[in-house]
């Protein structure tokens, strides 16, 4: 699917950020990925085309962007963070040799009863992950 700028433009706009140039080119590079890129990542892919641009303006703008909710923000195993563009429901499998993510849509889990220790608690989002040898790494 094709991502326009204006559609990334209102996107930006609607959660309430100005959609500067730099913040509509760092939206697009995490949508059009499928590989989970950490900042590093993301600047290594921008910084030729974006030469101002710095690793601490893509870190800021990500985690506001995960804060907004349009992207999602995963924590691989206590390493650098790790970004997804794809905000639908699903889960993750971390390969813990190669750090590798993958994508599990359409994994029924059971229901989770909640602790009465949170009997007042709502909850408004889940996410499973898996870790685990990947197939390239087990081989």
């Amino acid at each position: 699917m094709k991502i326009s700028k204006k559609d990334l433009t209102e996107k930006i706009r609607n959660c309430g950020l100005k959609p500067t140039s730099q913040r509509i080119a760092i939206l697009l590079q995490l949508l059009s990925r499928r590989d989970h890129p950490s900042a590093d990542a993301v600047y290594q892919s921008l910084k030729d085309e974006y030469p101002s641009l710095s690793l601490n303006t893509i870190y800021m703008n990500l985690e506001s962007f995960a804060e907004k909710g349009i992207i999602t923000k995963i924590n691989v195993l206590h390493q650098s963070a790790r970004f997804d563009g794809d905000i639908s429901s699903h889960h993750h499998f971390v390969c813990v040799r190669c750090k590798k993510i993958i994508d599990l849509h359409n994994m029924k889990i059971p229901k989770i009863k909640i602790p009465k220790e949170l009997k007042t608690a709502k909850v408004y989002f889940h996410q499973l992950r898996i870790n685990g040898i990947c197939e390239d790494c087990s081989n």
